[in-house]
């Protein structure tokens, strides 16, 4: 008993079969290269997203930080300000 071959898509996954190959192997190869430059362009997507939720994520975090030491040096800089003043009557003082 033999069993006949049929040709399906069971049979073979791909859209070009072994045989249409062998006929145009440069439409072989075009297609094999389109797939690999699909699934390049898909893997740089789906890992540029992933990137920029953790770039964002990490942006707030030194905004927050630059937030605090601009809060310290307009605190410091008051500070400054006003033992300068000091430091000048004191002086004044002295002088008279």
């Amino acid at each position: 008993m033999t069993v006949k071959k049929t040709a399906g898509a069971a049979t073979n996954p791909l859209p070009i079969s072994f045989d249409q190959f062998r006929k145009n192997p440069v439409a072989g190869v075009a297609f094999l290269a389109l797939v690999g430059i699909s699934y390049m362009y898909y893997d740089a997507k789906s890992s540029q997203s992933a990137d920029k939720a953790a770039a964002m994520a990490r942006i707030e975090k030194l905004e927050a930080k630059v937030e605090k030491l601009t809060n310290t040096v307009r605190t410091l800089d008051s500070a400054l300000a006003s033992t300068s003043t000091e430091l000048r009557i004191i002086n004044t003082v002295k002088k008279l």
